[in-house]
């Protein structure tokens, strides 16, 4: 039986949710639950009189994706007034968890950037929790071999509820030393959410030191894409071959590689991924080599295919309004057929960070400008919608009954004699087919990016009075 230890957060703020906007941003974490997709954190940059000024955002909020909304209206909920991330975040990693009453709400946030708020400090604590149906905020007390705090990662979280930390780096910005040397992993840390105990994954095998990639489950595999590695031939840092693809096997704890095939795509680092239907993984964005944008920026990998295959879909629009520029640093999330794309840099522009979402159905590679779900009614609605069902169920079967009973009574008064009985069948129900939704596969020359369209801004933020420079980041990194 597992032993829960948290320490209590509290805050009191006046809460005010009306008319949430979030800002642009970029280096955030997201995580959905229950129709909520949660996000943490993240953080905005300029350039002013050749210095870099950062701010670290300690907001949460969330995108209700129970409704229907358009992607000029998402329809944001703010949690930020009242149930504020106990510390300014960014570059952390957010994976959903096994909380205290043993399900699946709880969303934990671990390493990045973290420094106390109003305060230029790097906390020491690594993991923070988020019970999503109390909306409080805890501090978990780990066991085992706590790893080093590391950005640039990004954790998985498995069907046991054990969250797989993989690779990263430690510099000035994780360590708050000014001297700090840069430090990459090929570690697979594992935080046991049931037990919150910390282990370390199986090194046979593992790959090479890196950063920046994108990790998906897929079944029990973890399959790693992209990202810049350390070669352990002593080679110079660089992008990692994303033909070559590494995949951990949660439940045998082995390392395996894949050589995909298929189409010619970029290399590419801060890109995002998600396992669409027909197990096919979705990378969008990214920068290649020089911080230039990735040669193109909607790929697709076919896990059906043995060994699997690299594809470039062709993509149409609704409108260009709804095609999203090239990104880096943003989220993407996988809800139904969509794919949510939020945030991010936009990387054909320095210092532009992106304020708006995108959405992709995948279905038939169309962006598109509204999100549909399945069933878009609120739980009250729903509720309602129940109760008037039954209402008028229960009217329609005392109705039956009376006939039934007229008809009896007429069926005595009838000497007796019986109605025929009859049965119709039900009628036949059909199924509609559905074509391949990925039928339209082929490989595209990417566009040029130097589109006017990319530089409109839908949601323009106003400049941020809390731009301060951190003097830990001042130090810039040369590699």
């Amino acid at each position: 039986m597992s032993t829960w230890r948290f320490s209590q957060i509290n805050f009191f703020y006046l809460e005010n949710v009306e008319s949430f906007v979030p800002e642009a941003r970029y280096a955030h974490s997201v995580t959905l639950v229950d129709n909520k997709l949660y996000f943490f954190g993240g953080q905005v940059s300029e350039i002013n009189q050749g210095q870099e000024l950062f701010h670290l955002y300690d907001e949460l909020f969330y995108l209700d994706v129970s409704k229907t909304f358009n992607i000029e209206f998402p329809s944001w909920k703010g949690l930020t007034a009242s149930k504020r991330v106990p510390v300014r975040s960014s570059w952390t990693t957010s994976s959903v968890g096994v909380g205290i009453m043993s399900d699946r709400s709880t969303i934990y946030l671990i390493g990045g950037l973290m420094y106390i708020t109003d305060q230029n400090a790097i906390v020491t604590d690594i993991v923070y929790a988020f019970d999503t149906k109390s909306q409080q905020w805890k501090l978990p007390v780990t066991n085992g071999t706590r790893p080093n705090r590391r950005r640039e990662v990004q954790a998985v979280s498995d069907n046991t509820g054990k969250i797989h930390y993989f690779g990263g780096r430690s510099d000035y910005t994780t360590t708050g030393s000014p001297t700090e040397n840069v430090i990459r992993y090929n570690i697979l840390n594992i935080l046991d959410t049931s037990q919150l105990s910390w282990s370390i994954g199986s090194m046979v095998n593992a790959p090479s030191p890196r950063e920046g990639y994108s990790a998906t489950l897929f079944i029990n595999l973890i399959i790693f894409i992209g990202g810049k590695e350390n070669s352990y031939e002593g080679q110079p840092f660089r992008l990692v071959n994303i033909s070559q693809i590494p995949m951990y096997d949660t439940q045998s704890s082995t390392w395996y590689l894949m050589i995909a095939g298929g189409a010619n795509v970029g290399n590419r680092y801060f890109h995002s991924a998600i396992l669409a239907q027909n197990d096919f993984i979705i990378v969008y964005g990214g920068t290649s080599e020089s911080d230039l944008p990735a040669s193109q920026q909607l790929i697709a990998l076919n896990t059906t295919s043995s060994p699997y295959q690299w594809i470039a879909p062709k993509t149409s629009c609704i409108s260009l309004y709804a095609i999203p520029p090239p990104l880096s640093l943003h989220s993407a999330t996988f809800i139904e057929k969509y794919m949510i794309i939020a945030f991010g840099n936009i990387t054909n522009a320095r210092n532009n960070t992106n304020p708006n979402i995108y959405l992709l159905d995948t279905t038939n590679w169309t962006w598109v400008t509204t999100f549909n779900p399945s069933n878009p009614f609120s739980p009250a609605l729903k509720i309602g919608i129940i109760s008037a069902v039954i209402g008028v169920t229960v009217f329609i079967l005392i109705i039956v009954a009376l006939i039934i009973i007229l008809h009896i009574r007429a069926r005595k008064k009838n000497n007796g004699r019986d109605l025929p009985s009859t049965k119709n069948p039900p009628p036949s129900s059909f199924r509609n087919s559905t074509s391949n939704p990925f039928s339209n596969i082929q490989e595209v020359i990417p566009t040029s990016y130097d589109d006017p369209r990319f530089s409109y801004i839908r949601h323009k933020p106003n400049s941020n009075p809390l731009l301060r420079s951190y003097s830990i980041l001042k130090k810039r990194d040369d590699e």
